[in-house]
This record gives structure tokens, C-alpha cells and sequence, in this order.
């Protein structure tokens, strides 16, 4: 690594669905990204976020035992920077205001692109610096 790169963000990518969290993970190393992680379940991101203290997770809701929502709750009581964008095929309007009480960067909608992914990493990684202040992020479809 040269002296001006800045070292990778780690990314954590949580999901209880393997086939949803292997395409998450393949798209996100796509987009260049290539220090990516996946837990398939709340207790196991914990764990890891805690291990790793990634500057991203993306973080389904809908997941048996420890949720998306209760484990966003968990991330943010640790009051690291770390940006969490929660992902969910059924974006009602109870679970993007729930993410948004519970301090995650943002919502993306089921299934995700890669371009939007992209985008999240990017708007995330500026809101981290504070480059881009308060970047809004919510519903990325």
C-alpha cells in the first residue's frame, strides 16, 4: 500500500437467507470492495462487528432469534461510526421508521442492484468522514 491510499473499509454483510447474503457479497467485491464479511444471523454479526468494527454493515430485518432492528439497536449502543444500512424486501412504513429511530444510514429494498450497493458504500463512507454531512440514504430501490 502506497502512503496516500487509505487502507479498505471492512464491510459485514448479515443475512439469514445464504443464497441473498452470497450475491450481496459477490456484488460488493464487484463494485471493488474486497474486504467483505457475512454472518447469517443477528448474534453472529455481533460478534463479528465487535471482532472487526466494520466501517459498513448492511443488515437484513427479517431474521429468525436476533433481528435486523434489535441488532441495529446493539451496533449503536457501542457508539462506533460505523454506518449501518438495513436491507429488506417488504419496506413498509413501520420497519423504515423503526430503522431510522434505531440510527441506521439507510434502507435499500430487496433485491438490491449492484449499483446501489455501490451507491450506499460510497454515500456510507462519506457520512463516516463527515465529506458529505448529513447525506440522506433512505429507500434505495
Amino acid at each position: 500500500m502506497q502512503r496516500n491510499e487509505t487502507p479498505a473499509p471492512q464491510i459485514l454483510v448479515v443475512d439469514d437467507d445464504r443464497l441473498m447474503l452470497t450475491i450481496m457479497v459477490a456484488l460488493i467485491r464487484a463494485e471493488g470492495y474486497l474486504s467483505v464479511d457475512q454472518a447469517r444471523d443477528g448474534s453472529e454479526a455481533l460478534k463479528k462487528f465487535l471482532l472487526q468494527k466494520p466501517a459498513i454493515v448492511f443488515l437484513d430485518i427479517e431474521m429468525p432469534g436476533f433481528d435486523g432492528i434489535e441488532t441495529l439497536r446493539a451496533i449503536m449502543d457501542y457508539g462506533i461510526t460505523t454506518q449501518v444500512v438495513m436491507v429488506s424486501g417488504l419496506p413498509s412504513a413501520d420497519r423504515v421508521e423503526a430503522a431510522k429511530r434505531g440510527g441506521a444510514a439507510g434502507f435499500l429494498v430487496k433485491p438490491v442492484s449492484q449499483k446501489r450497493l455501490g451507491d450506499a458504500i460510497s454515500t456510507c463512507l462519506k457520512r463516516a468522514d463527515r465529506i458529505a454531512g448529513d447525506v440522506e440514504l433512505f429507500i434505495l430501490s
